[in-house]
C-alpha cells in the first residue's frame, strides 16, 4: 500500500495568534460552554504519527513509467482559523459576479460543510490529487471552535483527507505543548472539549522552527507521499517572523530560521529519501491587490516576503503553496507557481502539474475556486458536526450584549487611516482603563481585529459577534511612556513602500496627520493628545493589549514602557462599553488619522 513517511521530531498542532492567555471572560465563557455540552460525539480519527512511524495513505495509482504526460493536482487551503460555521459570522464574503445578473457583489463563502462538498466535487474529476494546507488552520477562531479548543476544526479537516499542513504562527497561540496535545489527540484528565476527540490525523510541518539549544527541528520537516507513480515531498515552513506575531511566553525555547535557506538545505536529504517532486508549503506569503485568478500569472504589483522567498528558493521545488497574508492569488515567480487561497475556507486553490515520466514539470497551472454557499450543497455529515458544535457552545455564543443602531467596519477609506471598528475598540479600551485608574490614550493593532461588527435589524449584538472581532482574550496593559516615545512609535508604524497601510488604531483622545514625502518616505505631522499638542517631555498613560506591550507587530518601543498595570481583558472592555453606552457606535467616524 502507498504510504506517507514523516521525518524529524514529533508532530504537533495548537493555536497561535498575536495574543493569548487565560482571562476572566474567556474562562467564564469556557465554563458555560462545558456546562452546555451534550452527549454527542464525533467520529474516531487516527492518532497523529510519531517521528519515524509510517502511516497508511490513500492508495495512489501506479502508472507505467513510459506513460507520459501525467497530471498531479494539488488542492490547498490556508488560514482557515476554525471557521467551521456557515454564518454568524459568515467566513468570507468575496466580491464576485452574481450567477444570475452578473453584478459584482459580496457573496457568502466558506463553512466546513460547504468546503467538504466543494472538495468532493473538485477532486472527483482528478485521478491523482492530494490536499494540503499552509497553516493557521486554528487559532483566532469563532466561538463555535474556540470554546471547544479548536478540536472540532481539527477533527473536521482530518476527515477531509488533509495530508499535512505547514505550521502557522496561530497554531502556537497556546504554546507548543498544547499544540502537541491536540496534534496527538490527547485529552486532559477531565476529557477533551470535543467528545471523543482523537486528533486531526495529519501532521504539522515546520522545518525552520528549531529548538533554541540543539538547533534541531521541533516538528516534522516533511512528508513523502506516493501519488501518480511519483514520490512527492511536501516540505513545511512557518513564517520566520513568528516572534513578531506571537506572545513571547508561547514560544520560549524556540528559534525560527529563514524559510528559503532551511528548505534549500533539506535538498540532499529529500533526494536521498527518493523524493522526485518537491512541493514547498509555507506559512508566509505576498500582498496582492489584483484578482484571485490571474490567467497570465504575471500578478503585477505582487510584493512581500513571499516573493523574496520564491526568488531565493531552489528551482528544485516545483511549486510554492503559501499562506499568512489572507490573500487569494495565482502567480508565477521566475516561471514557478506561487499560490494562496485567501482565508477562512472561502477559497480552494487547485494547482495542476503536468509531468513527464522522469518527474520534470512540463506545465503548471493554478486556479482559485470560490467555495460559494450558493453553488454547493452542504455535506450532511459536516452539517451535523457544526450543529453539534453549535449546541455545545450555544449558551455562550447567543448571550445578548446590546441593541446597536449601526455596525462598524475594519476597512479604512482614504484619506483617513482609522476605521470605525478600530476607533470603537480603542475607545472601549480607554474607557475601561480610565474606570480603573489614570489613562490618556489607547492604541490597537489592526492584526488583532478579525471581523467586522455586523448589526442585523431586530437582533442584539451577541457574545459571538464580539468574540469574532477580538478572539484572543488579551490582557489590557496600562503603561507610562514619554511624549517622545509615543512620537517615535507613531513614526515607526507609518506605511513603508507601496504596501497597504496598517496603522495602529487610536482612541478619540489622539489625533495626528502624516504625509508621504517626495522620496516616498512617510513623515509624521502634527500630533495632538487631549486637544493639546503632543509634549515630548510629558509622561502619558497608554493602554495597549499585552501582545503589543511585549513588542508584538514590531512595536519594540513599547517594551520601554514603565509602571505597567494589567486592568482586565479586551473583550470585557468592549462588552462594558456597549452595555453601558450602546450609542458609542454613533461616535466613531473616521478622521482621527489623516494623510495630508
Amino acid at each position: 500500500m502507498p504510504s506517507i513517511h514523516s521525518t524529524s521530531p514529533a508532530h504537533s498542532c495548537a493555536r497561535a495568534s498575536n495574543q493569548g492567555g487565560a482571562r476572566s471572560t474567556l474562562n467564564a465563557l469556557a465554563a458555560l460552554a462545558v456546562a452546555a455540552m451534550l452527549a454527542a460525539c464525533t467520529g474516531v480519527l487516527p492518532r497523529q504519527a510519531e517521528p519515524g512511524e509510517t502511516r497508511a495513505a490513500k492508495p495512489a495509482s501506479k502508472l507505467d513509467a513510459s506513460a507520459s504526460p501525467r497530471e498531479l493536482s494539488i488542492f490547498s487551503i490556508n488560514d482557515f482559523h476554525g471557521h467551521i460555521q456557515p454564518k454568524s459570522p459568515t467566513p468570507l464574503m468575496p466580491r464576485l459576479p452574481d450567477a444570475q445578473t452578473g453584478e459584482l457583489k459580496p457573496q457568502a463563502a466558506g463553512g466546513i460543510a460547504y468546503l467538504a462538498s466543494a472538495m468532493s466535487k473538485l477532486r472527483s474529476g482528478r485521478e491523482h490529487s492530494v490536499f494540503v494546507a499552509a497553516g493557521d488552520l486554528i487559532g483566532a477562531s469563532p466561538l463555535y471552535s474556540a470554546l471547544l479548543k479548536d478540536e472540532p476544526s481539527l477533527a473536521a479537516l482530518g476527515e477531509l483527507d488533509l495530508v499535512a499542513s505547514a505550521l502557522g504562527n496561530h497554531e502556537l497561540d497556546a504554546g507548543l505543548m498544547e499544540l502537541k496535545r491536540k496534534a496527538n489527540g490527547e485529552c486532559p484528565a477531565l476529557g477533551c472539549a470535543w467528545p471523543e476527540y482523537k486528533g486531526p490525523g495529519f501532521p504539522y510541518l515546520a522545518a525552520n522552527m528549531l529548538d533554541a539549544q540543539t538547533g534541531k527541528p521541533v516538528l516534522g520537516t516533511h512528508i513523502i507521499k506516493e501519488v501518480a507513480g511519483f514520490k512527492v515531498a511536501f516540505v513545511g515552513a512557518v513564517t520566520r517572523d513568528t516572534p513578531m506575531v506571537v506572545i513571547p511566553k508561547s514560544i520560549v525555547g524556540l528559534r525560527f530560521a529563514d524559510e528559503a535557506d532551511t528548505l534549500n538545505a533539506l535538498l540532499p536529504q529529500l533526494r536521498a529519501e527518493g523524493a522526485q517532486i518537491l512541493v514547498a508549503v509555507m506559512h508566509e506569503g505576498a500582498s496582492f491587490n489584483g484578482a484571485a485568478n490571474d490567467p497570465s500569472y504575471e500578478c503585477p504589483g505582487l510584493q512581500g516576503r513571499g516573493v523574496d522567498i520564491a526568488r531565493r528558493l531552489d528551482p528544485a521545488y516545483a511549486i510554492i503553496i503559501s499562506g499568512h497574508t489572507h490573500q487569494a492569488y495565482t502567480c508565477k515567480i521566475n516561471g514557478r507557481l506561487l499560490v494562496q487561497a485567501g482565508s477562512y475556507g472561502g477559497w480552494v486553490t487547485e494547482s495542476r502539474l503536468t509531468l513527464d515520466a522522469s518527474g520534470k514539470v512540463l506545465d503548471a497551472q493554478s486556479v482559485n475556486h470560490p467555495v460559494l454557499q450558493s453553488v454547493y450543497t452542504p455535506n450532511p455529515a459536516f452539517v451535523a458536526l457544526v450543529q453539534r458544535a453549535a449546541a455545545l457552545t450555544a449558551a455562550v455564543r447567543n448571550k445578548p450584549v446590546a441593541d446597536l443602531k449601526q455596525g462598524a467596519q475594519r476597512s479604512v477609506q482614504a484619506p483617513f487611516g482609522d476605521s470605525t471598528l478600530g476607533n470603537l475598540i480603542a475607545d472601549s479600551q480607554l474607557a475601561y482603563a480610565k474606570k480603573r485608574g489614570p489613562a490618556d490614550l489607547a492604541l490597537m493593532n489592526t492584526g488583532g481585529i478579525r471581523a467586522d461588527l455586523t448589526v442585523e435589524p431586530g437582533r442584539p449584538a451577541t457574545m459571538s459577534d464580539l468574540f469574532a472581532i477580538q478572539p484572543f482574550a488579551n490582557e489590557l496593559v496600562v503603561m507610562t511612556v514619554s511624549g517622545a516615545q509615543l512620537r517615535e512609535l507613531l513614526q515607526r508604524q507609518l506605511p513603508k513602500g507601496d504596501g497597504p497601510p496598517r496603522l495602529l488604531q487610536v482612541s478619540s483622545s489622539l489625533r495626528y496627520q502624516y504625509r508621504i514625502g517626495a522620496d516616498g518616505v512617510a513623515q509624521l505631522g502634527a500630533v495632538s493628545l487631549g486637544g493639546l499638542p503632543l509634549d515630548d517631555q510629558r509622561k502619558y498613560r497608554l493602554v495597549v493589549n499585552n501582545f503589543m506591550a511585549e513588542g508584538g507587530d514590531g512595536q519594540s518601543v513599547l517594551r520601554q514602557g514603565t509602571e505597567r498595570v494589567s486592568v482586565g481583558v479586551d473583550i470585557d472592555a468592549m462588552i462594558e462599553l456597549l452595555t453601558e453606552n450602546p450609542d458609542a457606535v454613533m461616535h466613531i467616524a473616521p478622521g482621527r488619522i489623516r494623510r495630508e
